[in-house]
């Protein structure tokens, strides 16, 4: 049970029915969190790149490495699989 004000409750409700396509309480709360999580990140990867340019190259390589991993097979390849 999460306690919270009056207030908060209308504005978390209100957010979930104008924003959110009249989603609950919970998942109105755990959009917002999803959301907040993914700004931190961003911001995190924004810091690396001002503050440590070359840790930010590496960084950008590999999950250019990554992303051509998750390449799908050319037809030939998956039709011998």
């Amino acid at each position: 049970m999460l306690r919270v004000s009056d207030e908060t409750r209308d504005r978390v409700m209100r957010i979930g029915r104008e924003e959110f396509g009249g989603a609950s309480a919970d998942e109105t709360v755990r959009r917002l969190l999803d959301e907040h999580w993914q700004a931190e990140a961003i911001a995190a990867v924004r810091r690396t790149r001002l503050d440590d340019p070359q840790a930010y190259a590496e960084y950008l390589d590999e999950a250019d490495e990554l992303a051509a991993a998750d390449a799908p097979l050319p037809d030939d390849e998956a039709a011998r699989r």
